[in-house]
C-alpha cells in the first residue's frame, strides 16, 4: 500500500494500527481488514471521478456505489452457488446410499453416503439462510462506517465534496420555489440541494409526499425498483389535479443492459407487483424482473449524468406551461435512461 502521506510503499507489517512505519503518521483505511479493499488514495480517486474533478459534490452512499463492485445481469444465488460446489457429494452419497441398501453387508456403505446427503443438505439450508441476509443487508453500510468512523477518526471530518445525507422529514424551500421535487433518497435529495438545483431553479426539496407545497407541478425521482414505480403511481393518486413528472430511473433503462450494478434484494409483495401490473405503464418484462427483487439505486448512476437529468428535467418543466402538449407528454416518460458503454 502507499503511504497517502509520504508516498512509501509499504508492506501489510510496515503498516501497524493503521499507522505508516516511515512517516509515523496515520491513516484512515487499511485495504487487508476491509472487504472492499479500500486505501486513503483510492478513494480519493474515486472521489475525483464522482466529483468530475471537484466540480460536483456528492453524498456518502454515491461514493460507495462506486466503490462496490459490479454485478453481472444475472442472478448469482448463493443456492445456485451452492449446489454448483455440493452436487458431487449428493451424487456419490446417493450411489452409495442405493448400493448400501442391497442385500449383501454394506452399512459401511449406507452410513458414508448418508453421511454425504448429510453434508450436502448442510450446506444448502446454510446457503439459502446466507443468501436471504445477504438480500436484506444494505451493501453500502459497511462503506458508510469506514468513511464516517475510519475516515473522520483520522481526518477530523468528511472527504472534501462529501456531504451527508439529507435531514430526515425536512423539506428545503428556496426563494421564488414554483417546482416540487420528490426524491425518497435521502443520499439524492442531498446532492440535489448541495449542487445549488433548488435555488438556480426554483425547485422544492422533499422526501415525502405528505410535506410537498401545494399548487407546484411535483417531479418524482425514484430508483428502478417496485417501491420507486410504486411511488409514482401513489403521488398521482394523492395529489389529483396536479401534474406529476415522473424523472425517475425506470426498469426498461437498465435490466437488460450489461454492466448496470443491479443488486437483488428481498422479493416485493405480491399484491403490490399485480397493483403495479395494474397501472398499465409497465410491461411485462419489467413486471418480472421488478417481482424478482431486482433493483438498481439512484446512488448508483454516474453524479454527472444525475445532475444533468435533473436538471434538464426541471428546466423543461419551469419552460412548459399547464396546457402546453409537451408537459402532458413529460408526464409519462421517464428522463433518466442508463448510459451505454459509449456514455459513459
Amino acid at each position: 500500500m502507499i503511504c497517502p502521506f509520504c508516498s512509501a510503499n509499504l508492506l501489510y507489517k510496515e503498516r501497524p494500527n493503521r499507522t505508516c512505519s516511515r512517516c509515523d503518521r496515520r491513516f484512515a483505511l487499511e485495504p487487508r481488514t476491509n472487504s472492499l479493499r479500500m486505501s486513503d488514495l483510492r478513494l480519493r480517486r474515486l472521489l475525483e471521478k464522482r466529483t468530475d474533478g471537484g466540480r460536483l459534490k456528492i453524498s456518502v452512499n454515491q461514493l460507495g456505489a462506486a466503490a462496490l463492485p459490479r454485478t453481472a445481469g444475472k442472478s448469482q444465488s448463493p443456492v445456485v452457488e451452492a449446489l454448483g460446489c455440493l452436487w458431487v457429494p449428493l451424487l456419490v452419497g446417493t450411489i452409495l446410499l442405493v448400493a448400501g441398501l442391497g442385500p449383501a453387508d454394506m452399512d459401511g456403505f449406507v452410513i458414508a453416503g448418508g453421511i454425504l446427503v448429510l453434508i450436502f443438505v448442510i450446506g444448502m439450508l446454510a446457503a439459502l439462510i446466507g443468501g436471504r441476509k445477504q438480500q436484506t443487508t444494505d451493501p453500502l453500510s459497511g462503506f458508510r462506517s469506514l468513511i464516517r468512523n475510519d475516515w473522520t477518526d483520522v481526518y477530523g471530518s468528511l472527504p472534501s465534496g462529501v456531504v451527508d445525507d439529507f435531514p430526515y422529514r425536512t423539506v428545503h424551500v428556496p426563494e421564488g420555489a414554483r417546482i416540487a421535487l420528490l426524491c425518497p433518497d435521502r443520499a439524492v435529495a442531498a446532492f440535489v440541494v448541495a449542487n445549488g438545483i433548488p435555488e438556480r431553479y426554483g425547485v422544492v426539496v422533499a422526501t415525502e409526499i405528505e410535506r410537498l407545497p401545494e399548487g407546484m407541478p411535483v417531479v418524482v425521482l425514484h430508483d428502478a425498483s417496485a417501491p420507486g414505480c410504486r411511488l409514482v403511481m401513489r403521488a398521482r393518486e394523492e395529489l389529483p389535479g396536479r401534474t406529476v413528472i415522473d424523472a425517475g430511473l425506470p426498469p426498461r433503462a437498465v435490466m437488460s443492459t450489461p454492466g448496470v450494478p443491479a443488486r437483488r434484494g428481498d422479493k416485493p409483495a405480491r399484491d403490490l407487483v399485480q397493483w403495479l401490473g395494474g397501472s398499465g405503464t409497465l410491461t411485462k418484462a419489467e413486471l418480472e424482473w421488478l417481482a424478482r427483487g431486482w433493483t438498481v439505486s439512484l446512488v448508483a448512476v454516474r453524479p454527472a449524468r444525475l445532475y444533468a437529468a435533473v436538471t434538464r428535467t426541471v428546466e423543461r418543466v419551469a419552460a412548459t406551461t399547464r396546457t402546453d402538449p409537451e408537459r402532458r407528454e413529460a408526464e409519462a416518460v421517464g428522463f433518466l435512461t442508463w448510459p451505454g458503454e459509449a456514455g459513459r
